[in-house]
């Protein structure tokens, strides 16, 4: 979404009710972004000014937030692992678009412009939001399924937890509903894990990888593991011996194309 094209193309959008850093906005769109060698400090000088416009469309109420994630680490069976993922954050799908129906790309370079105050030249801008930074970006239209209760308030340095899954049975969402939340659920009464929620991709852009059907989303707790096995866990489902076919029904319901550690680095709301 950082070029001037993106004020042309059709927004991807994502439909959303993740905690923390999700939980106030309706809609949202995430972006992965694979950075060009060497041009790391390019992309984070152009997030700082992109910021600046979030800010003033948050003062207005247009937004609810924007979020910028560092991917620490990933395990991928496909293509080049993201550096970096944002989050953009609505009340609804009608604000979203009202926002960016209203907006071009002078509108932009004002409005970034006035908040900056005097810092930063227009040509400035320019040459910073249309540095050719990015060798891919892959945007997913994702909307929630299920998730733990209570909401977690992220803070900048904190870890996220993302799965890409690749349905394999038409009622994956239940095994992870009915079986796999549960556990999750408990964890977070524990304190082993802040959080857990389940999205379902319902739209992507081209670069996007096809086969994603679903993404699981974790806020652990440092320090601390997630409990599986025990017999606290198996006894939510009878005993060992049930839980275990339970388990082995989820695990061959999806597939994980890739994993990775994310972690929050800046964040307005």
């Amino acid at each position: 979404y950082k070029s001037i094209n993106h004020f042309k193309m059709k927004k991807i959008i994502v439909l959303l009710l993740l905690s923390p850093i999700f939980i106030t906005a309706q809609v949202a769109s995430v972006d992965f972004f694979v950075i060009n060698d060497g041009m790391e400090e390019e992309y984070l000088e152009m997030e700082k000014v992109w910021v600046e416009f979030h800010k003033q469309m948050i003062a207005e109420g247009k937004m609810y937030g924007w979020s910028l994630f560092k991917v620490v680490s990933t395990i991928s069976e496909e293509g080049d692992s993201p550096d970096y993922m944002t989050l953009n954050r609505f009340e609804s799908i009608e604000a979203m678009e009202a926002m960016w129906s209203d907006m071009n790309y002078e509108k932009f370079l004002k409005i970034v412009k006035k908040k900056v105050k005097g810092k930063l030249s227009t040509r400035k801008i320019k040459k910073i939001v249309e540095a050719k930074v990015k060798k891919s970006h892959h945007s997913y239209v994702i909307e929630m399924t299920d998730q733990t209760v209570p909401s977690f308030e992220m803070e900048v340095g904190e870890i996220l937890q993302v799965d890409a899954m690749i349905q394999q049975v038409d009622d994956y969402e239940g095994y992870e509903t009915n079986i796999a939340k549960p556990i999750l659920q408990r964890n977070v009464n524990d304190g082993n894990l802040k959080w857990w929620g389940l999205t379902k991709v319902s739209n992507r852009n081209d670069q996007a990888l096809k086969e994603i059907t679903h993404f699981t989303w974790q806020i652990p707790v440092e320090g601390k593991e997630m409990d599986w096995w025990s017999e606290k866990s198996s006894s939510i489902f009878g005993g060992e011996f049930a839980y275990g076919k339970l388990a082995n029904l989820v695990g061959e319901s999806r597939k994980v194309l890739g994993s990775g550690k994310l972690q929050l680095i800046m964040s307005e709301k």
